[in-house]
C-alpha cells in the first residue's frame, strides 16, 4: 500500500479500496492470537490532498468483527467503522551525517505520518486506525447482565436462584445516628 507522492495532483486524490484482514500484517496477528476474528473485507475510502511536500488524509474504514462478550461470554458480530485523519510529511534527515534527526512530539503532532523518497507507505497508519477502533470490553448488548458470580449462568437467558450472600457492612450500625451540630 505505497502511493507516490506525484500520484496525487492539484485537486487531490480519492481512494477507495478493499481488503482481507491479511494484507495487514498487525491485523493478521491479531488473528493469530484469537483476540478478534475479522468476518468481513475491510473497506477504505481515503481523500488525500497535498500542500508542498506535506499530505492531509482524510480517511474512513469499516468492517465485521466476530468478539466474545466480556460479560456474559456469548459470541456475537459487531460493525467496526471510523473516521481518521493522518498527516504525512517527510522525514527530515542531517545532511552532514546522514542520521534522522529526533524530534520530541507534542500533542497536536500525534496525527504525523513521516515518509522518505517521496513514497507514502500507507500500511501501517491504516491498519493501526483500525485496530484502535477495536473495542476494549466488548458488549453484546447494552443491557447485557453478565454471568452470575456464584453459579455461572447467563443473567440474559434465565434467573438465577442462588442464594445471594449479603454484605456484613459494620457501618448500617450508624445509619441512622444523628449528631447535634450546635457550636
Amino acid at each position: 500500500m505505497r502511493l507516490d507522492l506525484k500520484d496525487i495532483g492539484d485537486s487531490g486524490l480519492s481512494w477507495e479500496f478493499s481488503g482481507e484482514f491479511d494484507d495487514f500484517p498487525l491485523l493478521l496477528d491479531l488473528q493469530g492470537q484469537e483476540e478478534q476474528l475479522f468476518t468481513d473485507r475491510l473497506v477504505f475510502k481515503l481523500h488525500l490532498q497535498k500542500s508542498g511536500q506535506i499530505v492531509e488524509v482524510d480517511g474512513s474504514f469499516a468492517t465485521w468483527v466476530a468478539l466474545t462478550c466480556g460479560h456474559c461470554l456469548q459470541p456475537f458480530e459487531q460493525r467496526v467503522a471510523g473516521d481518521f485523519t493522518l498527516t504525512f510529511t517527510p522525514l527530515i534527515k542531517d545532511s552532514a551525517t546522514d542520521e534522522v534527526e529526533e524530534l520530541e512530539l507534542d500533542a497536536d503532532e500525534l496525527g504525523i505520518v513521516y515518509y522518505k523518497d517521496e513514497i507514502l507507505d500507507l500500511l501501517q497508519p491504516l491498519q493501526e486506525q483500525v485496530v484502535m477502533a477495536l473495542p476494549i470490553a466488548p458488549l453484546c448488548s447494552e443491557g447485557c447482565q453478565g454471568l452470575c458470580l456464584e453459579c455461572g449462568c447467563d443473567l440474559n437467558e434465565e434467573p438465577c436462584t442462588c442464594e445471594k450472600k449479603l454484605f456484613d457492612n459494620k457501618f448500617t450500625a450508624l445509619a441512622g445516628l444523628k449528631l447535634d451540630r450546635s457550636d
